[in-house]
């Protein structure tokens, strides 16, 4: 299975989830399409923020946090990528993921009407170097003006939504690791400044507002909801949530899932098709653990997440997605002790 990114490595957006799961943590919980945008910045005072070490505009730490432990996971397990992307340690935001009633309040608090607006920036990645903060405002990447938001008054779309988020992405990435300017608007004032990227692992995640308890990614993206993130401990189980999730993208196991072998709907998890989907969960599992570890948490700590999370397998071997929770705790501690000979 597997929040609104990467991102470009790391460009972070609070998004809505416009693509079905294709692998996942737990297979059992599906997240379906979300048909509502995301809600609008909650009024001062904001709740009280949870502690993580994150500059996050109030009401989003939350976001910050899914977007530091992904650039952590992305920027020290590089090793492990074939295919690397720039990471910046940011998350956006954009007005066409607000429904219409919001919108007005986000063009008049936040100027998303001009560009798409910072969330959070990780301290001591490229962004906060750069001295981009939260509440700032991208007008332009690399000498590339971002288009203002057009249809201010059209009803709020997933799919518009999304591809807005990833075209601003698709300029970030065009940058590789070269210094490159952004122009910014902060409080009515327009500056530009100069980011150096670091080379990460691709990592658009996503989080998105809902209830429901899952994770999932669909090749690109990885999506988790805030209905799981308040079921996590720690770091370290949010870490192995996340970089599950990623594994899954970089292993091109969408290729994998969409493949002729892997069957659907009640057949999918038997014969042939149910090993093809297990191994490649446990080939998720295996490289996520090895992330973790690269970035200094603890794969062990962080599945004992497993044990809570339960399933939909209806308790048997035979139609389930993954190994069983003991097992892959069991899995987690054979990977750390391996680490440490």
């Amino acid at each position: 299975m597997a929040s609104v990114n990467p991102m470009l490595g790391m460009l972070g957006i609070v998004a809505v989830i416009a693509a079905g799961p294709v692998t996942g943590l737990v297979a059992a919980q599906v997240v379906q399409p979300l048909s509502k945008s995301i809600s609008a910045l909650p009024p001062h005072p904001a709740p009280a923020p949870v502690a993580t070490a994150v500059s996050t505009l109030p009401g989003r730490e939350a976001d910050g946090r899914v977007e530091r432990i992904t650039f952590r996971l992305a920027t020290a397990g590089r090793a492990r990528c074939p295919a690397l992307e720039p990471a910046l340690g940011l998350v956006l935001q954009h007005l066409s993921q607000f429904e219409l009633a919001d919108r007005a309040g986000m063009i008049t608090g936040l100027s998303l009407d001009r560009g798409p607006g910072l969330i959070a920036v990780v301290p001591g990645g490229p962004a906060a170097l750069a001295g981009i903060r939260p509440g700032d405002v991208l007008l332009g990447i690399d000498g590339h003006a971002i288009p203002p938001e057009t249809a201010l008054a059209t009803p709020f779309d997933a799919a518009r939504a999304h591809a807005r988020a990833d075209a601003v992405r698709d300029l970030l990435a065009h940058t590789k690791t070269t210094p490159f300017a952004i122009s910014l608007l902060r409080k009515g004032v327009v500056s530009t400044v100069t980011v150096t990227p670091r080379l990460a692992c691709p990592s658009y995640v996503h989080l998105a507002r809902s209830d429901q308890r899952n994770a999932y990614a669909d090749g690109r993206h990885v999506f988790t909801t805030t209905g799981l993130l308040s079921t996590v401990r720690n770091d370290d189980e949010l870490a192995f949530i996340l970089a599950h999730e990623m594994a899954h993208n970089i292993l091109h196991h969408a290729l994998v899932m969409r493949g002729g072998e892997v069957g659907h709907g009640i057949g999918r998890n038997l014969g042939r098709s149910g090993r093809i989907v297990r191994e490649t969960e446990r080939e998720a599992d295996a490289l996520g653990g090895t992330l973790m570890l690269d970035a200094g948490f603890d794969p062990v700590r962080g599945a004992a997440i497993l044990g809570r999370l339960g399933g939909g397998d209806l308790g048997i071997e035979l139609f389930a997605a993954h190994d069983s929770a003991g097992k892959r705790i069991a899995a987690m501690r054979a990977l750390a002790a391996a680490r440490q000979r």
